[in-house]
């Protein structure tokens, strides 16, 4: 272990965002818990997913990073702000910060932390690299981010093993009301929405599955998304009927991890509640199109990936720009319903 952390037993985390992203971040700090059992550990998040850090009782402070508000950062009120927390920072006297993010706004928050070990990646972008002084080298392109997230471990020197673990606690009070709004039979929950526009299996599709999953395989749905994502809940209400209860815009992150622990699984595709579902136990049905399952994939076992073979996958493009959305269009409900018999051994909800 680094002298500095030997020292100072605290460590600072940096990974601001996004939701998949701060997910796999979490068996890091796991994994530092284990090997370091007195270290103390804190973590700067984007505010919006302050809430799903708290689930980790390993984590002691959360910074909340201020996107929005930040983004204008000349104006007096943002000076204000972002130094008051730079100072609250500096104040730790962290034996080492762990940069995740690896872009300008998190290695200037590493920098600015005066911790005497910053450590990031090698392949970090917007120069962020220059601020390390343990750069840490990701060998191969196609390993999955929670290896790579695991790497900086070893290059403080520390031996974690194989061992990945999330370690997320749901707070009784989510896990109440979700007990209030779910299904009181075995449901698969589906969640219709993602950031990238590309990443989007057809919305009619989702419906359709939701019908057939109750007529053919005896389970019910529950919908999830955010307020943004209603309009989508109601479409599928209308194509699937009474099978489906549409939870979209009802309660915030912690809430959603509530519901997704009583499922018998998720469908989804390559989003933030897919990974989030994996941190929690609960079995997946992923559909892939532009992004490559082996970085972003479900990690572990018990989950099923859909992809086709399509030769423009992956793209990595958040638009797709092929005629007809060909690598999600193409993936049939057929196909979904065939993976998620993997969920129909499950007789009862998990109280």
């Amino acid at each position: 272990m680094i002298e500095s952390l030997d020292k100072t037993r605290l460590a600072l985390l940096i990974k601001p965002s996004s939701f998949g992203d701060v997910v796999h971040a979490f068996p890091v700090v796991s994994a530092l818990k284990r090997s370091v059992p007195d270290i103390e550990i804190d973590w700067v998040v984007a505010d919006q997913y302050v809430d799903l850090v708290r689930m980790s009782p390993n984590v002691r402070k959360i910074f909340p990073f201020q996107r929005k508000q930040w983004a204008k950062w000349w104006q007096p009120k943002t000076i204000s702000s972002i130094s008051r927390c730079v100072k609250k920072i500096r104040e730790q006297r962290y034996g080492v910060v762990l940069d995740l993010q690896g872009l300008f706004r998190s290695g200037v928050i590493t920098f600015l932390s005066r911790s005497k070990t910053k450590v990031g990646f090698k392949s970090a972008r917007e120069g962020a690299p220059i601020i390390y002084n343990i750069k840490v080298p990701v060998a191969d392109k196609d390993s999955h981010a929670i290896k790579k997230n695991m790497s900086v471990l070893n290059a403080i020197g520390l031996n974690t093993g194989s061992k990945i673990e999330f370690d997320l606690v749901i707070p009784k009070p989510e896990t109440i009301w979700a007990e209030t709004v779910i299904p009181k039979s075995p449901f698969v929950v589906i969640n219709p929405n993602t950031r990238w526009e590309s990443k989007k299996w057809p919305l009619k599709k989702f419906g359709l599955l939701s019908r057939r999953l109750y007529d053919e395989r005896g389970l019910l749905t529950v919908t999830i998304g955010g307020h943004e994502d209603r309009e989508m809940g109601s479409q599928i209400n209308a194509i699937a009927g009474n099978c489906v209860t549409d939870l979209t815009g009802r309660g915030g992150i912690v809430h959603l991890a509530a519901i997704l622990k009583k499922s018998v699984g998720l469908v989804t595709s390559d989003s933030g509640p897919l990974h989030l579902a994996v941190a929690l136990g609960v079995p997946t049905v992923s559909i892939f199109g532009p992004t490559n399952p082996l970085n972003t994939g479900p990690y572990g076992n018990g989950h099923k990936v859909i992809r086709n073979n399509i030769i423009c996958s992956p793209c990595y493009s958040r638009e797709c720009h092929v005629e007809n959305h060909v690598c999600m269009e193409t993936v049939s409900i057929d196909s979904v319903i065939k993976a998620c018999d993997s969920f129909v051994n499950s007789t009862s909800i998990k109280i």
